[in-house]
């Protein structure tokens, strides 16, 4: 183990799983007792690039929703891991269910959308996910390049826009233009934001966490929902050395689990700011957990292949 100011760097194995490609294993680290012991227990075959993961999500049914960025499409796989859908959506970003129960889908998450001054093409689409052939239907619109989303308790949408920054959808799909003005903003740069295009987003508590794509410490920023102005720096995940972080998830109150393109998954604790990386060897770009399974993820990666990630503590 390797330890680089607050990043401990877990040591890794190589794997061979039911014949697919190799994986790299974190393996818990006795000098840190806080880090979970992080291991692949399953892997997908790969489609090829244009399968790239960019997003996914489970729904209400245990169905596995998983978006295909490259080839515009969204798709359902059954608890067996059977393909039972396939949906057109732009560039698809994050998935997630609503309050009410139907999933929704950014649109547009492409690098064209994150051009300073280009259209507002961006939009949020829904569909009913118990259906066998779903019907996409547009809920909001207006929006840059949508990639990172959350719901509330309260049924607000919260998104994370690579070009906008941080953006507040209400029950109607109309941007809450007044709470969106006081959120973190693309390329304003201050002491806080320290990098540029909000990716990830996670409602936790009373908070939003949010990562940056690029940053010049890996950086997560918590954003109070009642004072989206008041933004602190929730960690700092590959301080000193800059980062790039993707989507996020909560996996319990206190633990958030990260992804990065440059190949691992950390977590972080967030009343201590202690950060733990598990190397998974390939770039990682989406994290989900198991229903019923707190302790089993499901990640995307940019191969298109899907792993089941285990973490205990």
């Amino acid at each position: 183990m390797m330890k680089v100011g607050r990043i401990h760097v877990v040591g890794v194995v190589v794997v061979v799983i039911a014949g697919v490609v190799p994986l790299f294993v974190g393996a818990q680290a006795a000098a840190a007792p806080r880090c979970p012991a992080v291991s692949v227990t399953t892997a997908a075959e790969s489609p090829g690039v244009a399968g790239w993961a960019e997003n996914l999500t489970f729904d209400d049914d245990g169905n596995l929703w998983v978006s295909r960025v490259l080839d515009n499409t969204v798709e359902r796989f059954d608890r067996a891991g059977r393909r039972t859908a396939a949906v057109h959506v732009v560039a698809p970003g994050a998935i997630r269910t609503g309050p009410d129960g139907l999933l929704y889908i950014a649109s547009g998450d492409t690098t064209l959308n994150m051009v300073p001054g280009s259209p507002r093409t961006g939009t949020i689409v829904r569909l009913d996910p118990s259906r066998p052939r779903p019907a996409v239907q547009v809920f909001a619109t207006g929006l840059g390049m949508p990639n990172g989303m959350d719901f509330d308790a309260a049924g607000m949408l919260y998104v994370a826009d690579g070009n906008f920054g941080v953006l507040r959808i209400d029950r109607r799909g109309a941007i809450d233009t007044a709470w969106s003005r006081r959120a973190p903003k693309n390329l304003a740069v201050s002491r806080t934001v320290n990098g540029t295009s909000t990716n990830g987003i996670v409602v936790l508590g009373d908070s939003l966490y949010v990562t940056l794509t690029m940053s010049l410490t890996g950086r997560i920023l918590r954003v109070p929902i009642g004072d989206p102005g008041a933004v602190s720096v929730a960690a700092d995940v590959t301080r000193p050395f800059p980062g790039v972080l993707d989507d996020l998830v909560a996996l319990d109150g206190r633990t958030l689990a990260v992804t990065m393109t440059t190949g691992q998954i950390a977590t972080v604790d967030l009343p201590t700011h202690g950060v733990c990386v598990a190397g998974i060897g390939q770039p990682v770009t989406a994290i989900a957990q198991r229903p019923g399974r707190p302790d089993l993820l499901i990640v995307g990666t940019e191969s298109g292949a899907l792993l089941a990630v285990a973490v205990r503590h």
